[in-house]
């Protein structure tokens, strides 16, 4: 009875201090509205509601505002980033508007004829054209970006899945070291270069892949990845492990079931094939492949 009653007011406590998180924060933005009505032409206030709304993941509400602020101030050229960086964002999303794209365009060319000297406005419109496979403009923002400031790991990686949809495979997988040397955990770029070694069926495979599960040692795609390298280079007995560690994070994994039962056909363990196909059906019943 003791443990109940400890157990209820710990969820007290607890929600005590998520309503008092939630009306910090009306208090804030009642704060910051009321300081604008007061002053409603004094951008710098108003940015700082666009900051609170940013925070707080209110990309709309922040948008309005700094639309607001450019009628102001059309001087403030650091706007057109944010505005841009916004509806770039936006463009990511599922169903999302086809003008965002342009729109981010509009908003950074803006900032870049005012001035061209800032890497994060170089490194954002590259990001933007190598999204949509404008590879020329986008090595040249980027490489731009990384002239200005050369320690941003994103933009080397950027660089790098330029450089491989392009098919230079030396380029890519330079890009992708810069990206570790200036931040040695940045998973991604283990798992791109483990990608493309993986690609030759070389070796180095394998150990990008474990550099990326030192960091991120739950990650499902990468514990996939390295199994199905030990499969298609024969490794029996690996990639059963490699599987099993799989199947560890992620039980019901259909494709892990389903790659196991083809690994026990090549071992004549036909029974046992048998149940692997049938734990890949029972994780996905629409998982055609292993009727």
């Amino acid at each position: 009875m003791r443990l109940i009653s400890s157990f209820i007011i710990f969820l007290f406590i607890l929600s005590c201090g998520n309503a008092d998180k939630h009306q910090k924060s009306i208090s804030e933005i009642s704060n910051l509205s009321n300081a604008i009505k007061k002053d409603p032409t004094n951008v710098d206030l108003i940015l700082n509601r666009v900051k609170y709304n940013i925070r707080n993941k209110r990309f709309d509400s922040a948008l309005f505002d700094l639309k607001q602020c450019l009628s102001l101030d059309s001087n403030r050229v650091e706007l057109h980033y944010m505005i841009a960086k916004i509806y770039f964002d936006f463009s990511k999303k599922p169903n999302a508007n086809r003008k965002y794209p342009g729109l981010a365009k509009f908003h950074l060319e803006k900032y870049l004829k005012k001035n061209n000297s800032n890497y994060l406005v170089h490194a954002l419109y590259g990001e933007l054209l190598l999204a949509y496979k404008n590879y020329k403009q986008s090595l040249y923002h980027l490489n731009q970006s990384l002239s200005i400031n050369y320690n941003q790991e994103k933009t080397h990686m950027l660089m790098g899945f330029l450089f491989n949809e392009l098919g230079k495979e030396t380029e890519a997988i330079n890009c992708f070291r810069n990206a570790i040397l200036i931040q040695p955990e940045y998973t991604e770029a283990y798992v791109q270069l483990g990608q493309i070694f993986h690609s030759k069926l070389d070796t180095m495979a394998v150990t990008y892949y474990d550099n990326a599960l030192q960091i991120s040692p739950n990650d499902e795609l990468v514990l996939y990845n390295k199994a199905v390298f030990y499969q298609e280079t024969g490794n029996w007995n690996k990639s059963l492990a490699a599987y099993a560690d799989l199947l560890n994070v992620s039980p019901f994994h259909a494709n892990a079931h389903y790659n196991l039962g083809f690994i026990h056909m090549e071992l004549k363990l036909f029974d046992v094939a048998v149940n692997n196909f049938s734990d890949a059906i029972y994780s996905d019943n629409l998982f055609y492949e292993a009727y």
